[in-house]
């Protein structure tokens, strides 16, 4: 069994021994899980915490959390008060599938879940590695991350005013950007390593290159679609070919990012783009 299929299949045993579940609930949640996805942010807490020495329980653990979050986010960001989303990756949002109330005590239960694998931590570590950690986390998930993002979004939308690029970029490094940090950052925190120290400032640099890039990557998906509804984003405000060498640059200047398994694909792409 590959990695991807042996992330899969214990998010998949975690989520069914979860006392206390609805059936609908717990067939909600299994719903979410099993959805089409690259598991992209744990994955980078496995390749990050593999290179810091930390065990299989802890990056098992820190990777079941940090796709829980953005679960409950994919999950509430769908709902009819924010994107209205019907589709995600050809399956009907979870919404669509089961009611909007499952679908918000879905995404509800999925952040508490993301909580509970952080305190199982508690005695796997050293002493006074897991709150920097889970503040760390705390802070990437909510209001001054992708939590911070998305209102941040939701405030402009309601406005109908016309983003600018400073504001389309801060949106990009809180909605998007904060959990690529938290899943890249988050092992170098448990792993001992502070805000400050070398690695971790690194670390955080190749992230949000990978943040940019990957939003880059996104636009470019969504680039024909658009157009045809002169949506306003940072593909179209830096100009096509800037953005995407600028994607590409920020990549290749990282000394650690071919470390990671998702760089050379996302490079490759945007390549392909120009």
């Amino acid at each position: 069994m590959d990695w991807q299929a042996h992330f899969n299949t214990s998010l998949c045993q975690e989520i069914e021994h979860q006392p206390g579940f609805s059936p609908r609930l717990r067939d909600a949640l299994l719903y979410a899980v099993r959805s089409p996805g690259k598991r992209l942010r744990p994955r980078f807490v496995k390749e990050s915490g593999e290179r810091l020495g930390l065990s299989g329980t802890v990056l098992d653990l820190c990777g079941f959390a940090l796709e829980s979050v953005h679960l409950f986010s994919l999950i509430h960001d769908d709902l009819p008060a924010l994107d209205d989303d019907d589709f995600r990756r050809g399956l009907p949002t979870l919404h669509r599938k089961f009611d909007e109330g499952t679908a918000l005590l879905a995404g509800d239960e999925l952040l508490n879940l993301s909580y509970s694998f952080f305190f199982r931590m508690n005695g796997l570590l050293p002493e006074g590695r897991l709150l920097p950690a889970l503040r760390y986390f705390t802070n990437c998930a909510g209001s001054a991350g992708m939590i911070g993002g998305q209102m941040l979004e939701l405030e402009i939308v309601r406005s109908g005013a016309t983003p600018d690029l400073p504001t389309l970029l801060k949106i990009q490094d809180l909605k998007t950007g904060a959990l690529f940090r938290a899943s890249i950052l988050t092992p170098v925190l448990l792993a001992g390593h502070d805000e400050s120290s070398e690695t971790f400032l690194d670390l955080e640099a190749f992230a949000r290159s990978f943040g940019f890039a990957f939003q880059i990557a996104d636009d470019l998906e969504d680039e024909a679609q658009d157009q045809r509804d002169s949506v306003k984003n940072i593909l179209s405000l830096m100009g096509r070919e800037s953005a995407i060498e600028m994607a590409i640059k920020g990549l290749e200047s990282s000394k650690i990012a071919l470390e990671f398994s998702a760089t050379p694909f996302l490079i490759d792409l945007l390549r392909s783009k120009r």
